[in-house]
């Protein structure tokens, strides 16, 4: 196996580690009491997204073998297209929602209900605070890093740009393990992979990522307002109208959907020509032929994914996982 491939074989089994490591940390700290938005909580999520996200690369970069993945790096500094970044964030984050609910339409119809929210929305200023830093700004660093920074680089030397875009949006969904937000996810995946391949800048992406948790956070701090006043407009909440009026959350996220999707392909059009200029070199296509066995590692990464969603799945039909 040439260099190419033991390199390519790491960065696959990085990747792999991680939903085995999801499976294993939370069942670790299962019987533990962590308050929501306490300081164990806190330091109970920044350990996950560093240590099992982040660190096992770092440690590989830092080996003479991963020095080419670090020297790699998608970290150029970002131009004035950054500011185009916030409105492609709120129109993407609104048409996605769209798709969520659609989704979570088509779930209901197949006998698979709504899953009680694992993190309760913040009650206050204080927990919305820590939200952001541990829900919004920690996973959008460490989870761009790796997968835009790491990941996304090393499928680019191996595959045409449109198959390593797909491709690392695909891995980057499949390894949140929720069954109700799976196309959201690998919707913002591929739009995420497809803005840093534009940019060449994880730093973009990063930002990006931040303001979609930010927006979700903030919405779910303000949920309870949210949803009294639809409730006093509709005269039932928000999982009443998704199992009594399908119709009409349909026909809403699909016009969620088109209005918000059109803006966020206008702001994607218009960061696509704002980064004409950094795409003159394209990114460096590896030389050597990659070994088969160095994508083996995505076989084991795709069983305990594979067990995720079926565990999610069941909760959703009711059962116990």
């Amino acid at each position: 196996m040439n260099r190419e491939s033991r390199q390519l074989l790491t960065i696959n089994a990085l990747y792999a580690l991680i939903p085995v490591l999801l499976m294993i940390v939370p069942r670790l700290f299962a019987k533990a009491e962590l308050a929501p938005y306490g300081a164990g909580y806190a330091a109970y999520m920044a350990l996950v997204e560093f240590g099992v996200i982040v660190l096992p690369a770092l440690l590989w970069c830092c080996t003479p073998a991963g020095r080419p993945a670090a020297r790699a790096l998608w970290v150029r500094r970002p131009g004035p297209e950054l500011l185009l970044v916030a409105p492609l964030a709120c129109c993407s984050y609104f048409a996605i929602n769209g798709v969520t609910v659609l989704w979570t339409l088509l779930l209901g119809a197949l006998g698979l209900g709504q899953v009680q929210q694992t993190i309760a929305p913040p009650q206050t200023g204080g927990q919305l605070a820590v939200g952001l830093l541990v829900i919004a700004l920690i996973p959008a660093l460490c989870e761009e890093a790796f997968f835009r920074g790491v990941l996304q680089p090393a499928l680019h030397r191996r595959l045409p740009p449109w198959a390593a875009v797909v491709l690392g949006g695909c891995l980057f969904g499949l390894v949140h393990g929720q069954l109700a937000a799976l196309p959201g996810h690998v919707l913002l995946g591929i739009g995420l992979c497809l803005v840093a391949y534009w940019t060449r800048s994880v730093w973009v992406t990063m930002l990006w990522h931040l303001i979609q948790n930010g927006i979700a956070l903030v919405i779910s701090y303000f949920s309870g307002a949210i949803l009294q006043a639809s409730q006093g407009m509709t005269g039932m909440d928000a999982s009443a109208m998704l199992t009594q009026q399908p119709l009409m959350m349909a026909i809403s996220a699909l016009m969620l959907l088109f209005s918000f999707g059109a803006g966020t392909a206008l702001f994607l059009a218009l960061l696509w020509a704002a980064t004409r200029a950094r795409r003159e070199r394209p990114v460096t296509r590896a030389q050597e032929s990659v070994h088969p066995l160095a994508w083996s590692p995505l076989l084991l990464a795709a069983v305990c994914i594979a067990i995720q969603y079926a565990r999610s799945g069941i909760s959703m039909w009711g059962g116990a996982a």
